[in-house]
């Protein structure tokens, strides 16, 4: 691989793998693509145990295409991520990383074109959600639940209704926007702006109405997201979790304990929805199976007032189903029923899977 060309060897695993997902590449075995969340090895001659010469060949190349800011990372910190294209052949969304003193390069393939809430078969409440005019709307999920691909299509929702002005903040940007009914302008972090922090800031001058935040990381961040939709903008944004109480959970946990409460107090005022989401195996593949949680005046003073724990988060969404309101584990016994997947599946994904499993008892056996 000394005359390396990543372009051509991404377009060969592609070729051998078209419903890859992401690719990874790590010393000492041969290059692995993820198919409907399992990794699987190809076999390419010359490559049945990549070597750390070879993996530092990819990353070599990927730094020299990225931003002078990913390669300080990954001399500094020991990993970054950024987007990297390929054309004619695809978009990636990579991560470099050291580990064990050789480097490892996962890219997860980004869609050429933004994909609509339709394709995706996401629930129609993210149409309705695409409509707010102030407030937070977040996706969560679990790492590779198609959180960014979620909020893409929203972002598409809007540029397809909205005369409006979009600034996105993203770390990196993934998937390219072209203006359409909206106006839209992308900021990467380490790129167009040093920091998301300066990103988001710099945003509120620039007479945006409706911005796109990739996950806050710190309780600085998540501060002046409440502040944005406080002000009167919409923002939409990502968390890491399993369903509403963990994500909640999550960005609770970035600021201080004395600090909570009225985090809780302010969050039940601007947060409008919750669309958490997880890809489950479906008999034509993976599909999403996501929970709806809308503000009402119910849910908004359980969020300033009641407990978070996912248990009561469930009791609240099912008392709430005729508001819209829609539990992670009531869908995926609606799927179970209605034959799209199978009792297994259901309850290895579920938030509380004992529960579950006991609904499901009379599936067991029968076919399902």
């Amino acid at each position: 691989m000394l005359n390396f060309d990543l372009p051509k060897f991404l377009g060969v695993i592609l070729s051998e793998a078209p419903r890859a997902g992401d690719v990874l590449l790590a010393v000492g075995v041969p290059p692995q693509v993820q198919v409907d969340g399992s990794l699987v090895r190809l076999q390419l001659p010359g490559l049945e145990r990549l070597t750390p010469f070879q993996t530092e060949a990819v990353v070599a190349h990927l730094l020299a295409q990225a931003s002078p800011a990913a390669a300080a990372r990954v001399r500094s910190e020991g990993a970054a991520h950024f987007a990297y294209s390929v054309p004619g052949v695809n978009r990636f969304r990579v991560a470099v990383f050291s580990q064990r003193g050789t480097f490892a390069v996962s890219l997860r393939r980004i869609p050429e074109s933004v994909p609509s809430l339709a394709e995706l078969r996401l629930p129609e409440a993210m149409r309705e959600a695409c409509r707010e005019r102030n407030g937070i709307v977040v996706v969560s999920g679990p790492a590779d639940s198609g959180r960014t691909t979620s909020l893409a299509a929203m972002l598409a929702e809007i540029n397809a209704t909205r005369a409006c002005h979009v600034v996105t903040v993203e770390d990196p940007i993934e998937f390219l926007h072209r203006h359409g009914r909206a106006t839209i302008n992308q900021r990467e972090v380490g790129i167009d702006t040093p920091t998301l922090l300066q990103g988001l800031t710099s945003a509120l001058r620039q007479g945006a109405q409706v911005l796109l935040v990739s996950e806050p990381r710190d309780a600085e961040q998540a501060n002046l997201l409440l502040e944005t939709a406080e002000t009167g903008h919409l923002v939409l944004t990502s968390l890491r979790g399993f369903d509403t109480a963990s994500s909640l959970a999550r960005l609770l946990s970035l600021f201080p304990a004395e600090e909570r409460q009225e985090v809780r107090s302010r969050l039940a005022r601007v947060l409008r929805w919750v669309f958490a989401q997880q890809l489950i195996p479906h008999r034509d593949g993976r599909r999403p199976v996501v929970e709806l949680w809308r503000s009402t005046r119910a849910t908004a003073l359980h969020l300033a007032e009641g407990p978070l724990d996912s248990m009561a988060l469930a009791d609240l969404l099912r008392d709430g189903e005729q508001d819209g309101q829609v539990g992670f584990d009531r869908e995926l016994e609606r799927r179970v029923r209605s034959g799209e997947i199978d009792v297994d599946a259901a309850v290895a994904n579920a938030v509380l899977p004992r529960q579950l499993e006991l609904r499901l008892l009379d599936l067991r056996g029968g076919g399902s």
